[in-house]
């Protein structure tokens, strides 16, 4: 390589992200802690995810037009009803909403009775590699990712998963 294609390329590559632009987040993975994220909620409220750790969490990416989404709600209120109580919580993330308008159009439409944040972030979306929904990452109460499922998820893989971040592996349900 000629001496000043090699500089250039040099330069270019040591050049930082463009002004404005976030700074690339470590994309999600098992046994890591989950990428971090601030969000509006349907208030307009900014959360973090720094502000949700500490329970055991099913972070679920949705959309308003996702037909699986919509079934996978009626299991995430079961799951919720039976543990709850145990100190599990759950958490939408709407990856079409930019502000809290489809938040709450999705939460009023279908029921939704968890919280749920706009989550239409290039950088959220890259970090937890959402190409489709549902996607369901399951967290533990340490603040590590335990499990991450995409697409679909049956009500019995979904109790065995939630059992697992709550620590109650291989216990009779």
């Amino acid at each position: 390589m000629k001496p000043i294609l090699f500089v250039l390329l040099l330069f270019f590559t040591a050049l930082p992200a463009r002004a404005g632009e976030a700074p690339a987040l470590e994309p999600v993975k098992v046994g890591k802690a989950p990428p971090p994220f601030a969000l509006k909620n349907e208030k307009g409220e900014v959360v973090t995810w720094d502000s949700l750790r500490g329970k055991p969490t099913v972070i679920y990416f949705t959309h308003n037009a996702c037909w699986y989404c919509t079934q996978l709600i009626r299991f995430l209120k079961r799951m919720d009803k039976k543990y709850g109580p145990r100190g599990l919580q759950i958490i939408g993330i709407n990856v079409m909403a930019k502000d809290q308008r489809l938040v709450i159009a999705y939460k009023e439409d279908l029921g939704f009775i968890f919280p749920m944040l706009a989550g239409n972030q290039e950088g959220v979306l890259r970090a937890y590699k959402i190409n489709y929904v549902p996607v369901l990452v399951f967290v533990d109460a340490r603040g590590v990712v335990r499990r991450i499922v995409g697409h679909y998820i049956l009500e019995k893989d979904l109790d065995a998963a939630i059992r697992e971040i709550l620590g109650e592996r291989g216990k009779d349900q």
